[in-house]
């Protein structure tokens, strides 16, 4: 028997990581198997531009980055820009973010909308060969070209309109090759057709009605048969019932390369999906959002004795206390425990990366609720002290990536939190800092040294 797919929706909190923000999906639970630099101050306004390094030797790796619909590879020493894929479709206006490479270096996890009309969510994550040769979705997999191989089947649906709003709309069911486009009138409903379904095998594929930013699901989901025609029942658009930005970002892998976790939007629930899935919408759930919170922050631990450790931000006493936590805590754990650091003055946290040595993790915090500037800093385990690195006044530090060694970051600055970024690279120990690439955003600093 197929379930019915049911949403969860929680309250947000502090946490803006500079990209869109899902109610929890079907799909089955997977498995469950830190000496301190000196703190020199920066300069208060950008550094004059530049793409090359000056006076120590030039950092060694590889950083991807995201610009509009293209992911691009450029040395950490700024030489040797190039692009690595792009969507295919480059017309469409779609979006590239949170960029994050599998810990052997050989896959670039991230999130697009590029499929945003032929697939449940509107953004998924996806991941891409280092070669760029080779590109997986996965969630609700498999990608729309890879649709093909499947046996076929056909699906019927209801769409009954209870809003004062004709549409159009697009529906659509996981697996078939298009949407289709239709007008309800209110209080009315429309029988629809989709033939050529790709059959997922035994999984529910969900109905979706999406009108500009909204998506509408439910009950509606059809078990689809190769060579037959099922009914996936009804599926109703209220005015208050469509979810906006529904989706997946900001990948982040486990030590192993086995897994992905995510974050959902709109409601910032930590999610996780397999690297190699099954066809359907496998992702599960990897913390409970009402043991742990919702968070717009976190990170899987990067070593083998870390790798079941999740470093996250729980927002609950923002409200009330003007407050948000750290937390350590294992992928089994049931509950929270104590915070590993307390931040108040209504801080705005913006990304945690652990270091890659599991000493410690880096965060991007504003200071207070009026502070007009997001500095990185760090936070070790063993001392349990935390510390600023940059010293940056009138411009925001958002997603960031730490270097294999740990010695340099890579991150976007930006003069407004919602505007476009450029990366910038700086030393942990809080000097250097450079103009890395202009209008780039979403680095991930290539683990493999190379």
């Amino acid at each position: 028997m197929l379930l019915p797919i049911a949403l969860a929706v929680v309250a947000l909190g502090a946490c803006d990581t500079g990209g869109p923000q899902i109610p929890e999906p079907p799909g089955p639970e997977q498995p469950t198997t830190p000496s301190q630099p000196s703190t020199p101050q920066q300069p208060t306004t950008p550094t004059p531009p530049t793409t090359g390094t000056t006076g120590a030797a030039a950092p060694p790796g590889t950083i991807a980055y995201a610009r509009g619909g293209a992911i691009r590879l450029v040395n950490a020493d700024g030489s040797s820009d190039r692009a690595l894929w792009q969507v295919p479709n480059a017309s469409l206006a779609a979006t590239i973010g949170g960029l994050a490479w599998r810990p052997d270096g050989t896959e670039l996890a991230f999130s697009s909308d590029h499929e945003m009309a032929t697939s449940w969510y509107e953004r998924d994550i996806y991941v891409v060969s280092a070669d760029g040769a080779r590109l997986r979705r996965l969630t609700n997999a498999p990608a729309l070209d890879a649709l093909a191989t499947f046996p076929k089947g056909t699906v019927t649906v209801r769409v009954q309109n209870l809003t004062g709003d004709a549409g159009p709309y697009f529906v659509y069911v996981l697996g078939a090759p298009a949407p289709q486009q239709v007008t309800i009138p209110a209080a009315s409903s429309r029988a629809l057709t989709f033939t050529n379904v790709a059959d997922l095998g035994n999984v529910a594929q969900p109905v979706v009605v999406i009108n500009g930013t909204n998506r509408w699901f439910g009950d509606a989901v059809a078990d689809v048969q190769g060579g037959r025609s099922v009914d996936a029942g009804s599926l109703v658009v209220t005015a208050f019932g469509g979810i906006p930005h529904y989706g997946a970002d900001v990948p982040f892998w486990r030590a192993d390369g086995q897994r992905v976790g995510f974050i959902g939007s709109p409601t910032c629930n930590l999610m996780q999906v397999a690297a190699t899935p099954p066809a359907g919408p496998s992702q599960s759930r990897l913390l409970d959002p009402a043991v742990f919170g919702a968070t717009c922050a976190v990170d899987w631990g990067p070593t083998a004795a870390t790798a079941d450790q999740i470093v996250y931000v729980d927002e609950r006493r923002f409200v009330d206390a003007g407050e948000v936590q750290f937390f350590r805590v294992a992928e089994s754990a049931r509950s929270a425990g104590s915070p590993l650091l307390t931040v108040g003055r209504y801080p705005r946290i913006t990304d945690v990366r652990w270091l890659p040595d599991g000493s410690g993790f880096l965060f991007a915090r504003t200071n207070d609720l009026l502070d007009q500037a997001v500095n990185i800093h760090e936070y070790v385990f063993a001392t349990k002290a935390e510390r600023q690195i940059t010293n940056f006044t009138g411009s925001f530090v958002r997603q960031f990536s730490v270097s294999p060694d740990g010695q340099q970051i890579a991150f976007e600055r930006v003069t407004d939190l919602k505007g476009p970024s450029d990366l910038w690279v700086v030393r942990r120990d809080g000097t250097g800092a450079r103009l890395l690439v202009r209008d780039a955003r979403a680095p991930a600093w290539n683990p493999r040294l190379r």
